[in-house]
């Protein structure tokens, strides 16, 4: 105990230092050493008709708990407690007291040269905007938790877990079993309420919209971030948040109008989870713990410990790997378990049955496994996956890259799904690369691009051209909500210049026909290949963004779901429709087939004979001459079904177009 009072005195020597670029100088290693936390308790727990409050701020001098008694008063508190020091728990600051008659709570920490009010960056309800911290215990609260759901009854714990994807655990499955449908809240409320700013129970009410994915065949929904973003509630604009304010609570703006307890906001999050887990499909939550919207006086984690959840310069300033102003400090011990017990805390208190993490570069290997291997033991379904790059020049060490995704869970191997990627390799094949609009993939005939979807059918596999042993870890997609729609890429090579606006119009008949085909071509690459299937929403009926190749805070006419699309492009969406079923009725040969095998026999040509099946994709404006002999699979484009003929031979592969024949 006394060494760790030197270090304490040391350390905060240290934090007192003089401004050195944007933030106070300090030594996150001797915190680390000295003020690790292994606790579960942080922020409020209930014990014996009292609250005790835990509180993390390892420079402070002081802090006190400041408490409300609504969250409509929370300019001045009616009542307020020093707390005290842990004696076994450096860093760590306690307060237990009985809280009656009081409903929210902010911290006041004095950390050196400035005193900050601040909500508690470890609770699970908050305030509107998270301006404090709400005591309450959303677990047994009845105002948190929906009814007249069939699942989802009890919250917080792993026999209470609910995952439609292999029935929580019971069935061992692969990820690449998983089709993976990409949404936005607002994106989609609009299917259902024409001026909706976007609401979490438009989503769980949403009938247009459960039957759609129903309809479709998707296992998994990946929505756009839904923690507490930067925006306020006010401000109506569209956003697709990722600009993480308090990653613990749900987004404000999707929670009821007007809406004054923070037990609204887990509610709401928690029955459109439970609507769509009714309806079989399992919930994706895509997190951004790589960056914060922003820092100092602008981040509540800032103004608990300042400076130590991001990565600083030698000069003291914010390294900026994720192009977003700041990079958060995944590598510091107490930030770890934060992330870890982020995830956890959704996964347990929201039934959330996997992650896609943004910008998962900025992220160490050991981080993601040691996330992976929490929720393993929750889940073993449990889908773990993210973008394999950063977003610039960053100083993590041993960042998560598609070279190295097997080592985030190699002491693992076998036996789990492990931490998928997706795979930018195959994307760009399909359709020529994000960042040049003009420039062609396979499907647009470009002979360059062949090898890479040679490498992409057999699941990228190292020996192959491809990056991983398992080909499930490799999330193949050709559209997300990053870039260009899918159909806006095409049109754009169609046309053969960069544009924007209402492409539909410009395109004529002939170019639209080419277009139709060569997306339903990359539907057949992406659902028969190796790998794990991902779409994003609307895809599967051309739907265009008007050429906005960045559309985060585009107005809703942009962004915005129109449904009548599946009926004006019914071709494509059932062509979607019926590789899907086929693909789930076929997972042994269309999932993780190690001896799938592809080979290209002219540059717009392409074999791929994986089980019982030889599947033929040809890119060419002309069709395309062959010798097999068996059942030809047929694609139903006015009911969304497939099947099989007599055997026989089959000689010819259309123009832009793919057959798939079971010997």
């Amino acid at each position: 105990m006394k060494k760790l009072k030197r270090m304490a005195t040391k350390i905060m020597a240290l934090t007192c230092l003089s401004l050195v670029g944007t933030v106070w100088a300090l030594d996150a290693t001797e915190i680390d050493k000295g003020f690790y936390y292994s606790g579960d308790d942080l922020g409020i727990t209930f014990v014996e008709g009292e609250t005790s409050f835990k509180c993390w701020a390892p420079q402070a001098k002081s802090v006190k708990v400041l408490l409300f008694k609504d969250s409509e008063k929370l300019s001045k508190p009616a009542k307020s407690f020093k707390m005290t020091k842990d004696s076994e728990n450096p860093g760590v600051w306690l307060l237990k007291i009985p809280t009656t008659g009081f409903s929210y709570y902010k911290y006041e920490i004095s950390n050196p040269r400035k005193k900050s009010v601040v909500c508690d960056i470890w609770a699970k309800s908050a305030s509107r905007e998270s301006e404090a911290s709400q005591i309450v215990d959303i677990n047994s609260s009845e105002s948190a938790i929906p009814q007249n759901v069939l699942n989802d009854k009890v919250w917080g714990t792993k026999e209470g877990y609910f995952n439609p994807f292999g029935q929580s655990g019971k069935t061992q499955k692969s990820m690449s079993d998983a089709i993976i449908y990409e949404m936005h809240i607002r994106d989609w409320s609009r299917v259902q309420v024409s001026d909706s700013l976007g609401k979490f129970t438009q989503i769980g009410d949403g009938d247009k919209i459960i039957a759609h994915l129903k309809d479709l065949g998707v296992t998994h929904v990946q929505i756009l971030p839904s923690f507490e973003y930067a925006e306020t509630i006010s401000n109506k604009m569209y956003n697709w948040g990722y600009n993480p304010h308090n990653y613990n609570v749900p987004e404000g703006r999707y929670t009821t109008e007007g809406y004054k307890d923070g037990t609204q906001a887990v509610h709401d999050m928690r029955y459109m989870i439970s609507k769509l887990h009714d309806n079989g499909i399992a919930v994706i939550m895509d997190v951004v713990y790589n960056h914060t919207s922003g820092t100092g006086d602008n981040s509540i984690y800032d103004l608990t410990v300042p400076g130590y959840f991001y990565r600083l310069k030698t000069d003291g300033t914010y390294s900026n790997g994720s192009g977003c102003g700041n990079e958060v400090a995944t590598n510091h011990k107490m930030v770890k378990k934060f992330v870890v017990d982020s995830v956890k805390h959704w996964m347990l208190d929201y039934h959330v049955n996997g992650f896609r993490f943004d910008l998962m570069g900025l992220h160490e290997r050991d981080l993601m496994s040691a996330i992976y291997q929490e929720l393993y033991n929750i889940d073993p379904n449990v889908l773990v996956y993210g973008e394999p790059w950063t977003g610039g020049k960053s100083l993590v060490k041993a960042g998560c890259a598609k070279s190295t995704i097997d080592l985030i869970v190699e002491d693992m191997e076998g036996t789990v799904n492990g931490v998928g990627c997706f795979n930018d390799d195959i994307r760009d094949a399909i359709k020529g690369g994000v960042f040049n609009p003009v420039e062609k993939g396979f499907v647009q005939g470009n002979p360059v691009s062949t090898v890479k979807i040679v490498s992409g059918l057999q699941g990228s596999v190292r020996g192959r051209g491809g990056f991983t042993k398992m080909p499930r870890r490799s999330i193949n997609y050709a559209e997300c909500h990053d870039n260009h729609t899918l159909f806006d890429k095409l049109a754009i090579t169609n046309i053969g210049k960069n544009t924007s606006g209402d492409m539909l119009e410009v395109l004529t008949a002939e170019q639209l026909e080419q277009i139709k085909k060569q997306d339903k071509l990359a539907a057949s690459i992406i659902f028969l290949a190796q790998g794990t299937p991902f779409i994003n929403g609307g895809q599967e009926f051309l739907r265009t963004k008007r050429g906005n190749h960045n559309s985060y805070m585009a107005p809703d006419l942009v962004n915005q779901i129109d449904l009548s699309f599946k009926d004006t492009y019914s071709d494509v969406y059932n062509t979607y429709k019926a590789l899907i079923a086929f693909r789930k009725a076929n997972s042994s040969s269309f999932g993780e087939n190690l001896d799938a095998k592809a080979e290209m026999i002219t540059g717009n040509l392409v074999k791929y004979t994986t089980g019982k099946f030889v599947v033929y994709f040809n890119s060419a404006d002309t069709s395309a001459s062959i010798s097999e002999t068996g059942k030809l699979v047929s694609i139903n484009e006015k009911d969304g079904t497939y099947s099989k003929g007599a055997s026989g031979k089959i000689n010819t592969v259309p123009a832009i177009g793919f057959v798939i024949i079971e010997k």
